[in-house]
């Protein structure tokens, strides 16, 4: 099953990929909000490399066998629908560049400009592609089926860093502590973690391999780097059976979870997440695991059995300000720029709605017959 991307994707392409009006580009608009328009070249090229980092993302192909299959999905009311790749790939593609069309809007409302570092350093990136391809008419040979040649990349090459600007702009940069002219509040950020993440801890009980030791109790390690493990013969696989069964009885009858964790939980991790494990529904974990978590109350107890471990979950309270804390910087990932592509969402909803289109020419740039791109 696909889930939507929304925040998760939404966060990254908002500082990707973004086009402005290109001084040589006299194709038709397809969109338009005010005076600011995405035209028919842009609307193609956005498409080709969306198409191609979404194809990216899936590990699907550009083959009209895999664009036309079906799949399900789960919609903005969190019901599952059927759709084809096509379709998914469309209506996502669709969203980014009506967003874009806003920031474009937005660059010159709140009268920005580019610095000349970053004008230098775009004549840079355009430049190398020209001596990489083998000079600007192979490069312009190579745009010419999205419509671009290398003057009108170099144009988009700099919307990307406009997009980037009216970010900083509004919310500041967060990873070096700016402020903008719309700072996201604490009571924001808040409001986010309680809405989308969860916490638990687990006494985690390997049921299916061990680890190899060597006489003084240390793990094995190959060439790599990696663990030796070997699988478990059926009696130690009961025996560990056995052992989560005694621990949900003693749980069940009150003994408390910390000191059982403690004791018995293979998870090393749990030395240093001490306030257990804060998780999102896009947290790099099994599934089984990350809906147990979602599915459960506060204070509740579950047992999750998967093919290689049993989990032993205890449900807990977000710890205060989790999503500002050094020790959750590696589970909270993206979490800044999450919220700030919700804000953003928010604040340009009224304008993505009185976006006038051209959906003729829309139809003619189907991500089935647009072609990818590597620009």
């Amino acid at each position: 099953m696909f889930k939507r991307f929304a925040a998760v994707l939404l966060a990254v392409w908002m500082t990707a990929l973004v086009l402005t009006s290109c001084a040589a580009d006299t194709s038709a608009p397809v969109m338009k909000y005010e005076l600011t328009e995405v035209t028919e070249n842009m609307y193609t090229y956005w498409t080709s490399v969306y198409k191609s980092y979404y194809l990216q993302m899936l590990g699907g192909e550009d083959t009209e066998d895999y664009l036309t299959s079906v799949i399900t999905v789960q919609n903005d009311q969190g019901e599952l629908e059927e759709t084809t790749v096509a379709d998914y790939l469309g209506a996502r593609i669709r969203e980014i560049v009506e967003s874009n069309c806003i920031s474009l809007y937005l660059f010159d409302y709140y009268k920005l400009s580019l610095p000349s570092s970053v004008l230098s350093a775009v004549d840079e990136i355009v430049n190398a592609e020209i001596e990489n391809v083998g000079g600007r008419k192979a490069l312009n040979e190579a745009l010419a089926p999205i419509g671009l040649n290398a003057d009108s990349l170099r144009e988009m090459y700099l919307a990307d860093e406009k997009i980037a600007h009216v970010y900083t702009y509004l919310y500041g940069d967060t990873s070096v502590g700016t402020s903008g002219a719309e700072p996201i509040s604490t009571e924001q950020f808040n409001a986010f973690y309680e809405e989308n993440y969860v916490c638990v801890r687990h006494i985690y009980i390997r049921t299916a391999d061990k680890n190899i030791v060597d006489a003084d109790g240390n793990a094995v390690m190959d060439e790599q780097g990696n663990v030796v493990t070997a699988e478990l013969t059926e009696e130690e696989a009961a025996a560990k059976l056995a052992l989560c069964d005694d621990l949900m009885a003693r749980l069940n009858a009150g003994e408390d979870f910390l000191t059982l964790e403690n004791e018995y939980s293979e998870d090393a991790g749990r030395h240093t997440l001490t306030d257990g494990y804060i998780l999102s529904r896009t947290t790099a974990l099994p599934d089984e695991f990350i809906n147990a978590a979602f599915d459960m109350k506060i204070d509740e107890l579950r047992r999750v059995d998967a093919s290689y471990a049993t989990h032993i979950m205890l449900r807990c309270p977000l710890p205060e300000l989790g999503w500002n804390k050094p020790v959750y910087e590696s589970m909270m990932g993206n979490f800044k720029e999450y919220v700030k592509s919700e804000v953003y969402a928010e604040k340009i909803a009224p304008m993505i709605a009185e976006i006038t289109y051209d959906e003729d020419l829309m139809a003619k740039h189907t991500v089935i017959n647009t072609p990818i791109t590597i620009y």
